[in-house]
């Protein structure tokens, strides 16, 4: 490694992502060559904690030791209903009181910077082991509107994981990034909709030129892709206990075998009419256990996903609104997070601002790291490399 490599991160809710600019191109790191890794940490009684995929598998047996989703409770006051909400689905016990939240695991008591440090340092792992050298440094992005002591929060994660933050920036600001608008000149409104995991934010931008100015920023930090897993798990457990009285959110084990099979269901979603769920021991009834084998259309789907669909058209108009717009005005909506390769999604997108104006980047899911990577640029990265100018908010 001849030059200190700086790393580009998209810290994630579901999944986290990262890249590095190597001779003026964009790699992104690889985890058993896959982009994405879960934000998810496994802790086990002894030794050091699992992330990523081996870790979210662990849900499926031994749940009460894995912590997910833990984006949605940094820097979140313990007052707060996502606390109340993210606590009620976990397998283990989560304490709140004037010194913050308090994961409590049988290894140990967490705090949730731990856990997000846990995440960042497997990134900084894989960036060593790529590079073959040591990795100190990291531009790392945020939503656009994070909870109020988050970015303090995120930049102590960081430390534990040894890593500089050399700059936080607006995940929509490095998603549009990745989309190329910075490839040549241009004047023109964007609404940039960045739908990951665990948050929904818009941003209404105007390029001028080589110039990007953010004019009005909403977002849902509550809405994402996880509760569109919940909803269509919600939708199975209604059918179930209705029809045979078992209640799926009785055994955690079973909660979240369920919710993994829909997050499934629901990509295979993106490219077919129709997807199957099937479970095995799935509920009791007569005191018998029964397994789980039902298929999801579209229709079907759609339906539970509705209120979260209103939810999100809510914060698109809103951003609209405030920044003066029409959205008869707006040039391009580019879309980039994982969930915005949900046909649903872009529908909604395009029935607001016509589907003729609506981009999707081919590669949503890691868009917002392939962005945090280019802004490396600016911080010794690639000298020289020639980027847009960024206006504050």
């Amino acid at each position: 490694m001849t030059r200190e490599v700086v790393i580009g991160i998209d810290f994630g809710t579901s999944c986290t992502s990262a890249g590095a600019l190597i001779d003026g191109r964009v790699e992104l790191l690889q985890d058993a060559g896959d982009p994405v890794v879960p934000s998810v940490v496994y802790y086990p009684d002894r030794g050091a904690p699992e992330v990523g995929r081996t870790a979210a598998l662990r849900q499926l047996t031994d749940p009460s030791r894995v912590i997910r989703s833990i984006k949605r409770v940094i820097g979140v006051p313990a007052e707060s209903p996502a606390v109340r909400r993210f606590a009620a689905s976990c397998g283990f016990r989560v304490e709140t009181g004037s010194g913050g939240v308090m994961l409590k695991l049988r290894s140990g008591d967490c705090p949730p910077e731990q856990v997000a440090a846990s995440v960042l340092g497997r990134i900084r792992e894989i960036a060593e082991r790529s590079y073959g050298g040591q990795v100190r440094k990291a531009v790392i992005t945020m939503s656009a509107q994070p909870p109020p002591q988050y970015r303090e929060a995120l930049l102590r994660a960081a430390r534990i994981a040894h890593l500089d933050v050399l700059e936080l920036v607006s995940e929509p600001i490095a998603g549009g990034l990745a989309l190329g608008l910075h490839g040549a000149p241009a004047d023109r409104k964007v609404l940039v909709c960045d739908f990951g995991g665990g948050t929904f934010d818009v941003s209404a931008i105007v390029q001028s030129g080589m110039k990007f100015t953010p004019v009005a920023t909403f977002a849902d930090p509550y809405l994402g892709g996880d509760d569109l897993d919940e909803a269509l798990a919600e939708g199975i457990a209604g059918t179930i206990f209705r029809q045979r009285g078992y209640d799926m959110h009785r055994d955690i084990t079973r909660w979240n075998q369920l919710v993994y099979r829909c997050e499934h269901a629901k990509r295979q979603l993106s490219t077919q009419e129709t997807a199957r769920v099937a479970m095995r021991e799935a509920y009791v009834h007569g005191g018998t256990t029964h397994d789980l084998d039902v298929t999801l259309d579209r229709p079907w789907v759609w339906g539970k996903w509705a209120p979260l669909m209103e939810r999100a058209e809510a914060v698109i108009r809103e951003t609209i609104k405030r920044a003066g717009w029409s959205a008869i005005a707006i040039d391009m909506a580019a879309l980039i997070g994982g969930t915005s390769l949900v046909p649903r999604v872009q529908h909604l997108v395009g029935s607001i601002v016509g589907s003729d104006r609506v981009r999707v980047s081919p590669h949503a899911d890691v868009a917002v790291a392939l962005g945090a990577t280019l802004l490396t640029a600016r911080h010794g990265a690639t000298p020289g490399a020639r980027l847009p100018v960024l206006d504050a908010a």
